[in-house]
C-alpha cells in the first residue's frame, strides 16, 4: 500500500515535471529555431539595407554623369548648324561639371571630336555597335580605345524632330568610386562588384582578395556554393527581371552572403558579398534574455532606418538641386537670362495641353532695325539692348507669365489665364506703350521700337504651331504698317463664315 501511494506520488510530480521539461525543451528548440530564422532574417535585411545604400550612391554617381550630358545634348540639339568651337565648349561643360575624364561627339558616320580637342575615328572602336539608338544608355568597355583607360560610357543621342545627328558620349572611370566603397562599414570583411545580366565582372572594390567567385560568367559561380538549387534559380531570375536578390554561399567552407541590387537605367548589377564572420558577432548579441534581445532588435533596427533614411532623403535632396540646377541651365538663354526657344515653347505647349480651355495671349516681338543698331552702335551695344528689354519685359508681367528669347532679336511672350477681352486689349496697350518710350544707354540714350503681333489662345489657335503662326501673321502686318506697332492676328473673312 505504501509502496503504491509511493509510485502515485512519484507519477504525480514526475510525470507533469517531465512533461514540463519536454514542454520547455520543445519550446527552448522551437524558441531557438525562430530565433536562429528571426537572426538571420535581421542580419538579410541589413545586409540588403546598406546595399542598397550603396547602390543608390552608384546610381547618383552614374545619374549625375547623365544629367549633365542630356542637357548638353539637348542644347546641342537645338542647334543644328553647330560649330565645332560650340562643340568643343559643350564637351568642357561635360567634363567641368561632372565626374568624366573624357567627353566626346559622335557623328553618325563615325567622325569623333574629343574634349582635348582630338578628332578621332569612333568606328574603330570595339565598341562603336553599341553607340546606337534613339535613347540614351550606358554601356561598359575593358578599354576606351583611346587613352587605354576601362570606362562606364553614358551614350546620349542629339535628336532634332526624332532624327538622330550624332551622340554624345561621357566617360567615368570606374576607379573613381573606390573611395566609396573601401570607406564601407564591413572593412576587410566584404567586397562590392559591378556585374552585367551576362555575369561580367566590370569592376570590383573591397575585399575581392581570394575570392574565387570574382571571375566571368559571375552568376553561375554561384550555383555550385549556393545552398540549394532553388534558391540560386530564384536568384538568377531576380537578377535577370531586373529586381534585387539575397543568395547564401558557401566557398572554401567559408559563409557569404551574396546581395544584387539593379543600377536605375542600365542592365547592371551592384554585388555585395558578405562574410558571415562578420556577421557572426551580430548574431551573438541577439542570444541573450528575451528582454534584450527585443531591445537590441528594436534599437538595431530603429538606428539602422534613421540612418538609412537620413542618408537616402539626403542623397535625394542633394540629386534633386543638382538636377534642378542642370535644368534651369539647360532652360535659360545666356544673353539675357530669360527662357531660351526650347523652354518657352515646352512651357506653353504644357499650358494649352493641361488647360485647352482657358485663355491666353502669345505676343511675338521683333526688335526693329535690330542689324542697324549693331553696325552702327556695335555689338556691345546690341547685346544690352537685348538685355535692358528682357529685364524690362519680365518686369512687365506677372511672375507665372512667360517670357523668353527665342531668336536673335525675336522674343515671346505668353499671359496665361486671360479670362476677360478687356486684359487683353489692356495688356497690348501696354506693350506698345512701352515701346513708345523704350530708351537704351547710359549716358546717350538711344530710342528702341519693336514690331509686334499677337494671337490669341484657344481662338487664334489651339496648338503651339498653329498660334505661333497667327501671331507671326499679325507681326508681318505691324512689319508691312511701318513697324513699331502692335496688330492682332485677324482671321480670313473666309475662314469666319
Amino acid at each position: 500500500m505504501q509502496k503504491r501511494k509511493f509510485w502515485e506520488i512519484v507519477f504525480q510530480w514526475v510525470f507533469p515535471c517531465a512533461l514540463l521539461v519536454v514542454a520547455l525543451v520543445l519550446s527552448i528548440y522551437e524558441f531557438n529555431n525562430k530565433m536562429n530564422s528571426a537572426i538571420q532574417t535581421v542580419v538579410d535585411d541589413q545586409a540588403e539595407q546598406i546595399g542598397f545604400y550603396y547602390s543608390a550612391g552608384v546610381d547618383d554617381k552614374l545619374g549625375a554623369l547623365g544629367d549633365i550630358t542630356s542637357a548638353m545634348a539637348n542644347i546641342m540639339a537645338s542647334r543644328p548648324d553647330r560649330s565645332d568651337a560650340f562643340v568643343y565648349e559643350k564637351l568642357d561643360t561635360i567634363v567641368k561639371a561632372s565626374n568624366a575624364y573624357m567627353s566626346a561627339y559622335c557623328a553618325t558616320n563615325g567622325k569623333g571630336m574629343l574634349s582635348d580637342r582630338r578628332e578621332f575615328d569612333m568606328s574603330e572602336l570595339n565598341y562603336y555597335g553599341s553607340i546606337s539608338g534613339t535613347s540614351a544608355h550606358y554601356i561598359y568597355a575593358g578599354t576606351d580605345g583611346i587613352n587605354g583607360q576601362t570606362a562606364f560610357i553614358y551614350v546620349c543621342p542629339i535628336a532634332i524632330s526624332g532624327n538622330v545627328t550624332g551622340y554624345l558620349l561621357s566617360y567615368m572611370n570606374p576607379d573613381d568610386m573606390k573611395e566609396f566603397f573601401d570607406n564601407s562599414v564591413y572593412g576587410d570583411k566584404a567586397f562590392f562588384s559591378l556585374v552585367n545580366r551576362n555575369g561580367t565582372i566590370m569592376a570590383c572594390y573591397g575585399a575581392t582578395d581570394g575570392t574565387a567567385i570574382l571571375q566571368n560568367d559571375f552568376w553561375n559561380s554561384l550555383k555550385d556554393i549556393s545552398e540549394s538549387l532553388g534558391s540560386w534559380t530564384l536568384f538568377e531570375r531576380q537578377q535577370q527581371k531586373g529586381s534585387s536578390g539575397i543568395l547564401h554561399v558557401k566557398e572554401d567552407g567559408v559563409g557569404k552572403i551574396i546581395c544584387h541590387f539593379p543600377i536605375r537605367g542600365t542592365e547592371w548589377n551592384l554585388v555585395v558579398g558578405i562574410d558571415e564572420s562578420y556577421l557572426s558577432g551580430i548574431q551573438q548579441s541577439f542570444r541573450g534574455p528575451i528582454v534584450n534581445l527585443i531591445v537590441k532588435i528594436s534599437i538595431s533596427i530603429a538606428v539602422a532606418l534613421i540612418i538609412i533614411t537620413a542618408i537616402n532623403i539626403l542623397v535625394r535632396i542633394k540629386a534633386s538641386e543638382h538636377s534642378k540646377v542642370l535644368e534651369d541651365k539647360a532652360d535659360t538663354d545666356l544673353l539675357t537670362d530669360l527662357n531660351n526657344k526650347m523652354a518657352t515653347e515646352r512651357k506653353i505647349r504644357e499650358y494649352m495641353e493641361k488647360y485647352p480651355d482657358k485663355q491666353g495671349v502669345l505676343f511675338v516681338l521683333d526688335v526693329d532695325n535690330f542689324k542697324k543698331i549693331n553696325d552702327t552702335m556695335g555689338h556691345a551695344f546690341g547685346d544690352e539692348v537685348l538685355r535692358s528689354l528682357a529685364v524690362r519685359l519680365q518686369s512687365m508681367f506677372r511672375a507665372t507669365d512667360i517670357v523668353g528669347r527665342t531668336g536673335g532679336d525675336e522674343f515671346m511672350v505668353f499671359l496665361k489665364d486671360i479670362r476677360e477681352i478687356s486684359m487683353i486689349e489692356r495688356e497690348g496697350r501696354k506693350i506698345e506703350q512701352f515701346f513708345h518710350q523704350f530708351e537704351v544707354g547710359e549716358y546717350v540714350k538711344y530710342s528702341v521700337t519693336a514690331s509686334v503681333g499677337a494671337a490669341v489662345f484657344p481662338g487664334d489657335g489651339k496648338s503651339f504651331e498653329e498660334l505661333y503662326k497667327a501671331a507671326d501673321n499679325a507681326l508681318y502686318v505691324s512689319k508691312r504698317h511701318g513697324k513699331n506697332q502692335l496688330s492682332f492676328y485677324k482671321k480670313p473673312e473666309n475662314e469666319t463664315k
